[in-house]
């Protein structure tokens, strides 16, 4: 399916998925070489990508017999918030948005149109690069926040729901059409899926799933303790989703298992926390990605190639722990 030149996911339910994301640009060459030294499950869509559209990311990309270039859009601010970069419909709009306290304190369709407007310039920026050549395949969202199951969650999901619709649909006055991405979650605000549907929420999750391909949750394991009973306790967001009404059981349908490399410790990102050595790092993620498998998911994914997480054997160590996963997805 095209429309004005746009490229759309196949949206095959059984199709094997990998998706590495968060790397300095001129680190592609190596997560490349990484990928290719790996033995990937045949008809594997590998999907690749960091912040901002990147032509030369996106050669090396589709350099792969499999691979697929979805650039990184973050919520939260950055230079899409000072202005827009193009000439459309509803000016009120085109300047720089509102500082996080002050959106959120706006009335929820104003939160809302803002939302909308910041998802649209995502798509600007990738309509432009498409126009110069650039093969964009699909888009990574980044992110759904632990904000929103906190005390302003209702603000933060009216924003989100906005951006997540402006990306998806872009602009009508450009043509643009629906596209859908890969949102990654954290656990926190994947606590929502317990609340009562109201209107707002029911808004909130069309919104959700319309947009999305894969939802990744962002589980980002430490390394410790038995990996099949770690894996049982971070998949209970999956499980939450899936018990409940008809739209969140179609995103656990597509939940993704977002991980890290594991040897850049930060805070929130898990990893190696006991300083073990390659091998028992190796053995550990091996077991926990079978073990999520086994329980059912639609892909794996990898975030934060960067410092210690940049070198070239971990990347292959990490890409290959996933692809055995994906071998018994």
């Amino acid at each position: 399916m095209r429309t004005n030149g746009a490229r759309f996911i196949d949206s095959d339910p059984i199709a094997r998925l990998l998706l590495l994301s968060y790397f300095e640009p001129d680190d592609i060459t190596k997560l490349v070489r990484a990928i290719r030294a790996t033995r990937t499950p045949a008809g594997t869509r590998i999907y690749v990508g960091s912040y901002g559209v990147n032509a030369t990311v996106s050669r090396e990309v589709h350099s792969l017999t499999r691979g697929l270039y979805a650039p990184m859009f973050p919520i939260k601010p950055t230079s899409f918030w000072t202005r827009r970069r193009v000439d459309a419909e509803q000016p009120r709009y085109a300047g720089k948005l509102p500082s996080l306290t002050t959106l959120l304190g706006l009335p929820a369709p104003e939160r809302v149109a803002w939302g909308r407007e910041l998802g649209r310039r995502f798509r600007d920026e990738i309509r432009e690069a498409e126009g110069e050549g650039v093969r964009v395949d699909a888009w990574q969202f980044d992110e759904l926040v632990a904000e929103l199951s906190g005390s302003q969650g209702r603000a933060w999901r009216d924003f989100t729901r906005g951006a997540l619709h402006g990306l998806n649909f872009g602009r009508s006055e450009y043509a643009d059409g629906p596209r859908v991405g890969f949102v990654w979650a954290s656990r926190r605000a994947l606590h929502i899926a317990g609340l009562r549907v109201d209107a707002e929420l029911r808004a909130f999750w069309r919104a959700l799933a319309s947009a999305t391909y894969g939802l990744v949750g962002e589980e980002y394991p430490p390394f410790e303790g038995n990996p099949e009973d770690v894996a049982r306790e971070y998949a209970a967001e999956q499980r939450e989703l899936a018990r409940r009404g008809a739209i969140r059981k179609e995103l656990a349908a597509r939940y993704v298992v977002g991980m890290t490399p594991g040897w850049h410790l930060a805070r929130g990102l898990g990893g190696n926390v006991h300083g073990w050595p390659r091998s028992e790092v190796n053995r550990w993620r091996a077991k926990y990605v079978e073990a999520r498998a086994a329980m059912g998911v639609f892909g794996f994914g990898a975030f934060y190639f960067r410092f210690e997480n940049s070198s070239e054997q971990v990347m292959r160590d990490t890409i290959a722990g996933l692809a055995r996963g994906l071998g018994k997805a």
